[in-house]
């Protein structure tokens, strides 16, 4: 391999990601289900950008997941990124869990950080993100595990309360990722996400 790949702590990824807090113990910037009041909107001329807004659409599982070589990796790895800003906006956990690995630690925090934005009634809005591997490395014949680099263009962000106030905001940012993947039980499982160093 020509890089270093670093797979990171849960919180020092969490700040890469936009997430982290003022709090290190349980960091408040990700989000819950953005709560859109639509008995505020008034009668007389529907506002088409709330109804808009107030439907956020799960990313698509690809039909690539399915194979259990390299194609079946990276769709999966891109697939679990851009699950993100779904379960910080919807706290839908469930497909997000289902591919955590164990000993991800990446992966608890986020989930943690998403159940902590519903249960504090705060709303995560994000413009669109997306990822794309950049990299697949061969396989590890003894873990079987496929590392990947990925680029993930990650748009702006902010994160508000219950009454509007904006808690945490940040620009658009590009952040360029190893991702560790491994197959169970047929099933594509992500064991790690971290920064990539150059080395």
């Amino acid at each position: 391999m020509t890089r270093n790949r670093a797979i990171l702590s849960a919180a020092g990824l969490a700040v890469a990601l936009l997430v982290t807090g003022c709090s290190t113990d349980s960091p408040e910037p990700p989000a819950s289900s953005p709560s859109i009041d639509t008995s505020a909107t008034p009668d007389v001329s529907p506002s088409p950008e709330p109804s808009a807004t107030s439907v956020v659409v799960q990313p698509e599982r690809p039909a690539a997941m399915d194979d259990d070589g390299p194609a079946g990796a990276e769709a999966a790895a891109v697939y679990f990124l851009e699950l993100d800003d779904y379960i910080m906006k919807t706290n839908d956990t469930a497909e997000w869990e289902a591919m955590s690995g164990k000993g991800c630690g990446y992966c608890t925090k986020r989930l943690d950080q998403a159940n902590e934005i519903a249960r504090k009634n705060y709303s995560w809005e994000s413009e669109p993100s997306s990822a794309r591997v950049t990299h697949t490395y061969e396989q590890d014949s003894a873990t079987e595990i496929w590392p990947l680099d990925v680029e993930v263009l990650q748009g702006a962000v902010r994160l508000t309360d219950s009454n509007g106030e904006v808690i945490y905001a940040e620009d658009q940012v590009t952040l360029d990722l190893g991702v560790e993947m491994g197959r169970h039980d047929g099933q594509w499982t992500v064991l790690g996400v971290g920064q990539v160093e150059e080395g």
